[in-house]
């Protein structure tokens, strides 16, 4: 089987008093970020996985935090990791095009 690439991104509801401790939890855990923290205590956060269960241990961790009232997956995309190379090496060296 091979290997697979999962992002995912999900929105945390934190009581506001423990949103900063909540985000800095999830921003050291392995393939989280947390990429904005809004008022009212909602942390919008992407996750890189190698597969579906492990975003649902990566949930299941953040809901055990301090302050974390929910977990909301809002995207979920998985592809192969070598059909993720292909993309990421096309990117970096786009083909050119010769002018005749």
């Amino acid at each position: 089987m091979a290997e697979e690439l999962h992002i995912s991104s999900i929105v945390v509801h934190v009581r506001p008093e423990a949103a900063a401790g909540a985000a800095q939890s999830i921003a050291a855990m392995r393939g989280a970020e947390v990429h904005q923290q809004l008022a009212g205590g909602k942390l919008i956060v992407t996750l890189e996985t190698a597969s579906t269960d492990d975003i649902m241990q990566h949930i299941e961790r953040i809901n055990e935090l301090p302050g974390v009232v929910t977990t909301a997956l809002v995207y979920h995309h998985w592809e192969s990791v070598s059909e993720a190379e292909s993309e990421a090496d096309h990117e970096a060296h786009p083909p050119q095009v010769s002018q005749s």
